[in-house]
């Protein structure tokens, strides 16, 4: 008897066991798994830029979830016109919302978890009510299948209506500091928002006028020689698309003079005028333009003796000259009005029977006209309806 008594009173002495107790907010709050679910925003590009702001959380949305496990949190983001709603169901059924300024999934995962960690450390009041996650009540069943296509789940709405309170104003910034970047984002520059600038105007054709002048030289053997020199006057028709249309007229002279028949020193001239249309391009580098044409023409001509015109041969007008030619002039812009620069021409013409035409005095010759001919000089070019760049002030 003694020895069961004292038995019995080392039993009764023995200490009970404390029960466990219930877990924290803190601990409910920090959670193996987050569920997702977003509307209004990429669910995929979002769930990307949680993940690594998870803590080591697990991230899967909840339109992936297959089998429910009851150790998660859920967070559904909503993207309306008046920003951005999160809120966040712990397992312990306690709810928490918070808005927040518009913006992409990554402005979406740092409203997410900075919410998070503010539930971990009990710095953000949860609502009077409490729910159940979505992913428990929807189960396995309601998901959403592989065959449809992807977009914002909307078909499970909460059981928590979502107060129109507006969420806590966030930390004013001092002057003197800027505020720190998240270190998990890369920083990308802005798009610059250009003002709005009316339409361009469609370019239109311009007509600019043209002199130029220089020496006549034979080509064909055996009248190559200096055949005089002349100018010509032009009118170009520049399009906008480096199309180019030309139309002048070139006047010519050419003096010669010959010893006649009394042994006295004679003087013979020759006239020639010009009429030419054409087409061609131009490129513009900087204020240098290069000019190419091809032209067709009809020149006639005449010949004067003692300043009085003289009929060769027989008294029939001479036939005029039909050919064309093809000219390249490279110029230099002084001013937006001006082009100064050079021209170079090579030309081809006869009479309708096929021939050049030469001039004799007896058995000399006087002048020889048509054939291939070439021709350089100056070429001054001006633009007059040419707008002048307005001066800024400085």
């Amino acid at each position: 008897m003694t020895q069961a008594a004292l038995l019995l009173a080392a039993l009764l002495a023995a200490p009970t066991p404390a029960p466990e107790p219930p877990p924290s907010p803190a601990a409910a709050a920090r959670a193996s798994t987050l569920v997702v679910r977003a509307r209004g925003l990429d669910e995929r590009a979002l769930a990307g830029a949680l993940r690594p702001r998870s803590g080591g959380a697990g991230v899967v949305l909840l339109r992936d979830v297959t089998s429910v496990d009851p150790d998660h949190t859920f967070v559904d983001v909503e993207l309306q016109a008046a920003g951005l709603t999160v809120t966040i169901i712990v397992r312990d059924g306690r709810v928490f919302v918070r808005r927040g300024p518009g913006g992409g999934p990554r402005d979406a995962a740092r409203l997410c978890a900075s919410m998070l960690a503010a539930i971990a450390d009990d710095a953000l009041a949860p609502l009077p009510e409490r729910a159940t996650s979505p992913a428990l009540a929807a189960g396995p069943s309601e998901q959403v299948s592989e065959d449809m296509p992807e977009g914002p789940a909307a078909d499970l709405p909460l059981a928590v209506p979502v107060p129109p309170a507006p969420g806590p104003e966030p930390e004013p910034v001092p002057q003197d500091m800027s505020p720190r970047p998240d270190p998990l984002d890369v920083v990308e520059p802005a798009p610059e928002r250009a003002s709005p600038s009316p339409a361009p105007k469609a370019m239109r054709p311009t007509v600019e006028l043209a002199l130029s002048g220089g020496p006549l030289f034979g080509l064909g053997a055996p009248d190559a020689d200096v055949r005089g020199g002349g100018g010509d006057v032009r009118v170009d028709l520049r399009g906008p698309r480096a199309w180019l249309v030309t139309a002048g007229v070139r006047a010519a002279g050419h003096l010669v003079k010959r010893m006649g028949p009394a042994n006295r020193e004679e003087q013979f001239g020759l006239a020639r005028v010009r009429v030419s249309v054409g087409a061609g391009a131009w490129l513009r580098r900087g204020r240098f333009e290069l000019r190419a044409t091809a032209n067709l023409a009809v020149e006639p001509w005449l010949v004067t003796h003692a300043n009085r015109r003289v009929r060769p041969g027989e008294s029939v007008a001479p036939a005029p000259l039909l050919g064309g030619h093809i000219r390249i002039a490279p110029t230099f812009a002084v001013t937006s009005r001006l082009h100064l620069g050079a021209f170079a021409e090579v030309a081809a013409s006869a009479t309708p029977t096929g021939n050049a035409v030469r001039v004799r005095l007896g058995e000399s010759r006087l002048f020889t006209l048509g054939g291939l001919e070439a021709s350089l000089g100056i070429e001054l070019r001006v633009h007059p309806w040419a707008k002048q760049p307005k001066q800024r002030p400085d």
